[in-house]
């Protein structure tokens, strides 16, 4: 018997246990989102099979490298030097720009997660701000249903009012939804369980974050140049040329412009010559893009700011009176809402103005590791 009971509590107990689990949430800081994406993820492991492969590739070059040749056709000895003299090179750089890629994988990933998370508190903000317009237009409502039943207002300004909370409900469901997919893209980026008992909620506010890209200080072209140096894609694109110049110069030590064989590393090195070229013009653009992005969502930040420090202000004012008893509540209920649109809008504002931040950020620093 006491055996039984003894089971029966250790049930009981693993039950609950397992009841408390379904029920506990997950709760991300900042840096331990980033963390877990990156931990998480099989990327950076892959990256290092890569790099062991392009290792063994490297040493496998080299080795080809210090083997013999005896004479043959011009062109065969321009190939022969090629593997000697070049192709050590070239997988050298191919090392490299994968040490270098893995870094910008790791980076991305943390990238991703950090503006999906924006994203996520921007829609918990929305559905907040939407469920809170709702109490303000149903307590509207209950006024105005009383004065319709005083004949002070017409019944189609109540079935108006009745079809707009429907509307209202409506979208409330919409963004519910719009959440729970978000909530499942940041559950698919820190790569973790997707089911809906996995709860994850963030400790972190939307707020906007400090940057030193507005300062006068910040020097937008030195920034660009510094993208360039580091930039993976750039870098590749950079040793490709080199690779191509050095393949060139071996082919003229051996055979005439005319040749198929020398017209095509004429070829080879114009084509690596305009991919750099590329590479450079297109991350300059990018980086001046998002840049004056920064920019336009910083000024439409500082507007949305000062909307609703205005809208703040005018209820505020409005308080006062309704205390005095000059208004109404129902015109408070207005002002309230007016208010609660320009936080609307400049939560809005913040996600956006973080988010071009952070896109720019990861343009701009990147650095050697």
């Amino acid at each position: 018997m006491k055996r039984f009971i003894a089971m029966t509590l250790c049930l009981i107990l693993i039950t609950s246990v397992f009841a408390f689990g379904e029920e506990s949430i997950v709760r991300f800081t900042y840096e331990s989102a980033l963390e877990t994406a990156v931990e998480n993820s099989i990327q950076p492991e892959l990256d290092d099979y890569n790099i062991k492969a392009l290792e063994s590739a490297l040493e496998d070059a080299r080795t080809e490298a210090l083997k013999g040749f005896i004479g043959g056709t011009p062109q065969e000895v321009i190939e022969r030097r090629i593997i000697k003299e070049v192709a050590p090179f070239e997988a050298e750089v191919n090392l490299e720009a994968a040490k270098r890629q893995k870094t910008d994988n790791i980076r991305q990933i943390k990238a991703d997660v950090y503006q999906e998370m924006m994203r996520v508190l921007l829609a918990e903000e929305t559905v907040k701000f939407k469920k809170k317009r709702i109490e303000l237009l149903e307590e509207k409502y209950s006024i105005d249903l009383k004065r319709f039943k005083e004949g002070l207002l017409p019944e189609t300004d109540i079935t108006d009012q009745e079809l707009a909370l429907s509307v209202e409900k409506l979208e409330l469901t919409n963004m519910e939804t719009a959440l729970a997919s978000n909530i499942l893209n940041i559950k698919q980026k820190l790569h973790v369980d997707l089911s809906d008992d996995n709860k994850i909620e963030f400790d972190y506010k939307l707020q906007k974050i400090g940057t030193h890209y507005l300062i006068d200080s910040f020097n937008l072209e030195k920034a660009i140049e510094k993208a360039i140096e580091y930039n993976t894609t750039v870098y590749r694109k950079r040793m490709e040329l080199e690779a191509a110049e050095k393949k060139l110069e071996i082919t003229k030590q051996h055979l005439k412009p005319g040749h198929d064989y020398y017209d095509k590393k004429v070829y080879e090195y114009e084509k690596a010559k305009k991919e750099l070229y590329d590479a450079e013009t297109d991350l300059e653009v990018a980086v001046r893009n998002a840049y004056n992005d920064l920019l336009t969502a910083s000024d439409a930040l500082d507007l949305a700011v000062k909307r609703e420090e205005l809208a703040r202000s005018r209820l505020e004012t409005l308080k006062v009176k309704y205390n005095a008893g000059e208004i109404s509540r129902r015109d408070m209920i207005d002002n309230e809402l007016e208010l609660l649109a320009r936080e609307q809008a400049t939560a809005e504002a913040i996600c956006d103005f973080n988010i071009k931040n952070d896109i720019l950020r990861n343009l701009i620093e990147i650095q050697a590791e």
